[in-house]
């Protein structure tokens, strides 16, 4: 794979800083960033972008059935044992003593040089879920990640247009719905992409779709 082509590039270091480059993948990535400045420059600049998203958005309570899993997962009932003599426990005194240093200092130590805004934009639905976000990557990307996987209609698909006023909307590509990230290219004729609002379609699965009357969900951009 040729990691100094911008589009694996990118894409490549967003999943490793997301969590969903996994297993063998994430480890061979690690050893790659040893060797390539490139990379960990690009893992570094989606550090900052997704430290600036997590700051200037609001907590989202999870899903009830993914909160009870998680606390099934790790409060699990287990024979019992003393707790003086629990590995676990110790383990987890220590992980809280680093937690809470780690709390202390991270002002500091999350100082990052001043950089351009970064434009995002996010998509929920009628009961206002997050359904799709969507970042302006330098280049002229879009970088789309649907957080959970989404029970779609087998000839039917999402799409994600940009709507400027007195224009007919240009598709921008087609949403994923599986829980995953995609990188969309810019049109070339989509020069401002900022200046318009961001349109979804559910439509039928077709390589060009018809433009949209009416989106079924639609936001605009913020600066971040």
């Amino acid at each position: 794979m040729n990691y100094s082509h911008s589009l694996w590039r990118d894409r490549l270091a967003a999943e490793y800083v997301l969590g969903t480059l996994r297993g063998p993948a994430r480890r061979r990535f690690e050893r790659l960033l040893l060797a390539h400045p490139v990379l960990r420059r690009a893992v570094d600049d989606w550090e900052r972008q997704i430290n600036r998203l997590a700051a200037n958005s609001p907590p989202e309570a999870p899903p009830p059935e993914v909160w009870n899993a998680l606390q099934r997962r790790l409060f699990a009932a287990g024979p019992s044992r003393s707790w003086w003599n629990d590995l676990a426990f110790w383990r987890g005194l220590a992980a809280a003593g680093f937690f809470a240093a780690a709390v202390a200092l991270g002002p500091r130590l999350a100082v990052s040089p001043p950089q351009a805004d970064t434009n995002f934009a996010a998509i929920h639905g009628k009961q206002q879920e997050l359904l799709w976000t969507v970042a302006l990557v330098d280049g002229g990307r879009l970088y789309v990640s649907n957080p959970r996987p989404m029970a779609m209609p087998p000839d039917q698909r999402c799409f994600l247009w940009l709507k400027v006023a007195g224009s007919a909307p240009v598709m921008l590509g087609a949403l994923p719905d599986d829980g995953g990230v995609r990188t969309l290219p810019l049109p070339a004729e989509v020069a401002k992409p900022i200046q318009g609002e961001l349109w979804v379609t559910m439509q039928d699965a077709a390589p060009k779709p018809q433009p949209p009357v009416a989106p079924l969900y639609q936001t605009h951009w913020k600066a971040l």
